[in-house]
Order: structure tokens, then C-alpha cells, then sequence
């Protein structure tokens, strides 16, 4: 099984090195340009390595109001870019499956959020949460591997894999990944070197998403899908709230 995933995982680094040539995909900078002007806005996990990069530029861009939600305190680049700009942006910390992280979120119009998926130990419930939250627009981006051929919705959960298996999947994407390249840690690791972008559990990479599971993820959590793109490890998604059944007494 190894030779095979080696394989199926070589196979897609090749397709995504064609692609990035032929066809540059939008980057998120585009898309929060296109989808931010004149409608409220959040960025959730829009902190950890960028100190709210992403919702500056939603602001800038003419978004009615701006919020960021992340694990992490507020980092000093970001105090000092908020400061010197005079911004609006609000800044939310907690986890955002708390419902009164939830609450003090609140809905908005756009909701974008980038490389959060996958270090989620319950995706279905991550995607509930935005669901919640989201009044109009879900864009996503998250890491993915390739659709596995002869078997839809496909998933590989990292942290039950060996050492053997686990290697398989440490040339899919550059950088270190706690749970690939090094052992998952169910406590999360504090080591810079590993890429932690939360503390904890979300520390680790859970989940390899092929793009047809995520969008079942999403169908069933209360989006429906209108675009997708990307390249073989990672996908973005444009998505929609849908209306829920109204449950009634027996």
C-alpha cells in the first residue's frame, strides 16, 4: 500500500506543478477583493502568521465592517498596523466551536477561512460552526489531497497512521506538519520548528480532505457549493448557507 500512495501522491505533485504553470489560481488576496467590498466580513484563524493581514486588506477593500477570530492573542504587528491605520477591525479571541465565541462572532456576510479545516479533529462540526456565523458567502481554503481513483469522499486520518504510512504523505506539501512529518501530539507542541499555528490539539494535521468529501462535508453541515478550484492539496470552495428544514414536536 505504501508504493501505491507514493505513487498516487507523486503522481499529483506532478499534475500540480503542470497546473501552476498553465493556470495560476486566484490568490486569496483576489478573492477577498471580489467578495469583501460593501459586506460585513470575518477571517477566521486570520492571526497566526500574518496578524490579520487578510482582514486589513478586506477593510481597505471597502468591507462594511471587519472581524478576526483566532485561538492567539493579539500579536504586536497587528496592534501596531491597527494603531497606525486608525482601523476598525475587531479582534475576537477564543475558539470559534464555543458557542459564546459563536455569539460574540456573530453572523456576517462573507465569512473566509484559510488553513483551518484540516488541523480541525471534527471537520463536520468546524464546518457547523461556520455555518452558523455565515450570512451569505463561505469562502474556504484548505489543504487537501487528491480524489483516491475508484472511491468518492475519500478521508485519511493522520494521527492513526505508522510511521511507514505517514512518510507516504510527507512530500505532498513543503514545511514540517505536526501529525506528518512529525509524530501527532495529542497535547499539541509548542516548538515553533513544527508550524503550530494553536495551541493544543489543533496543533496537529487530523485530516487529508479529498475536495468531493469536502464538499459532502459541506452539503451536510448547511452549504451548498457554487465554485470550486485549486490544485491536488489544497481546494478553495465558494459556498452558500442553506436553508434548514424547521424541525417540528412529535
Amino acid at each position: 500500500m505504501s508504493l501505491l500512495t507514493r505513487g498516487w501522491i507523486t503522481a499529483a505533485r506532478v499534475s500540480r506543478r503542470t497546473k501552476r504553470r498553465l493556470r495560476p489560481e486566484p490568490y486569496r488576496e483576489e478573492l477577498i477583493k471580489r467578495y469583501a467590498p460593501g459586506r460585513t466580513f470575518v477571517d477566521v484563524g486570520g492571526m497566526w502568521g500574518i496578524h490579520a493581514d487578510l482582514a486589513f486588506l478586506a477593510e481597505e477593500s471597502g468591507a462594511a465592517a471587519v472581524t478576526v477570530v483566532d485561538m492567539m492573542p493579539i500579536s504586536e504587528e497587528y496592534r501596531a498596523r491597527h494603531a497606525e491605520s486608525s482601523s476598525r477591525v475587531r479582534y475576537v479571541q477564543g475558539d470559534l466551536h464555543d458557542p459564546r465565541v459563536l455569539e460574540e462572532v456573530g453572523k456576517h456576510e462573507i465569512v473566509f477561512c484559510a488553513g483551518v479545516l484540516y488541523h480541525a479533529p471534527n471537520p463536520l462540526h468546524t464546518l457547523e460552526c461556520l455555518a452558523e456565523i455565515t450570512g451569505e458567502t463561505l469562502i474556504l481554503i484548505t489543504a487537501s489531497i487528491p480524489e483516491v481513483p475508484g472511491l468518492e469522499q475519500a478521508c485519511v486520518f493522520y494521527p492513526g497512521m505508522s510511521e511507514k504510512a505517514r512518510q507516504s504523505y510527507v512530500p505532498a506539501t513543503p514545511g514540517p506538519r505536526l501529525g506528518i512529518t512529525h509524530p501527532f501530539e495529542r497535547e499539541g507542541s509548542k516548538e515553533q520548528e513544527h508550524g503550530a499555528g494553536q495551541s493544543g490539539v489543533y496543533d496537529n494535521w487530523w485530516w487529508g480532505i479529498t475536495p468531493s468529501a469536502l464538499e459532502g462535508m459541506l452539503n451536510a453541515s448547511g452549504f451548498q457549493v457554487v465554485e470550486t478550484g485549486g490544485e491536488p492539496f489544497a481546494t478553495r470552495v465558494i459556498a452558500r448557507p442553506t436553508k434548514r428544514p424547521a424541525t417540528t414536536s412529535p
